[in-house]
């Protein structure tokens, strides 16, 4: 792999702080001229490279947000599966970019940072999983107070529910008003 850059090798606090400053549209100039204020000494085509490098990242998260969005305005409240297989291809397309280079060669990567990535995704799957799983915990429950909220409405003499009764017990089941 290629040797880091000098921001790179900067502690991470003071790369964060670039990175914040460059998050709040300041130039190059600028935040220069905050690190020489810290006593960092790190010169400005080194700065100008990483801050290309983050506006590059920053485009490309805001496109992988705008392909999620779009998903989701095409797929509405779509099973959280496909979220999660959504997530996993972007996943995937990342990885893929990462390991070819801008000049188009394969990028060479240490066992530890193959095995981080694989960590990365495998933690990816399981938040995932984890999302659906909770989900239909709730959903379940829901169901089955709300089948007590009717049975207990039922029981009270109140067969056959007018649709304006059932809107109230499910208001007071919500929480958003009260039963009365």
């Amino acid at each position: 792999m290629a040797r880091p850059s000098t921001i790179q090798r900067l502690p991470g606090e003071l790369r964060e702080l670039i990175s914040d400053l460059r998050s709040q549209g300041r130039t190059i100039d600028e935040i220069l001229s905050k690190l020489r204020e810290l006593d960092v000494d790190v010169s400005r085509s080194a700065l100008g490279r990483h801050v290309k490098q983050l506006d590059k990242i920053g485009d490309e998260i805001r496109r992988s947000r705008a392909v999620a969005e779009a998903l989701v305005r095409q797929y509405g409240d779509a099973p959280e599966s496909r979220a999660a297989k959504m997530n996993i291809e972007l996943m995937h397309s990342l990885v893929t970019r990462l390991m070819i280079s801008e000049e188009g060669e394969r990028a060479e990567f240490e066992p530890r940072e193959a095995m981080q990535m694989a960590t990365a995704l495998q933690k990816l799957v399981q938040a995932s999983k984890q999302d659906v799983d909770r989900e239909t915990l709730v959903r379940k429950e829901f169901a089955r107070k709300l089948d007590e909220a009717v049975a207990a409405a039922e029981e009270a003499g109140e067969r056959g529910l007018s649709p304006e009764r059932l809107a109230e017990l499910r208001r007071g089941f919500l929480g958003v008003g009260r039963a009365s």
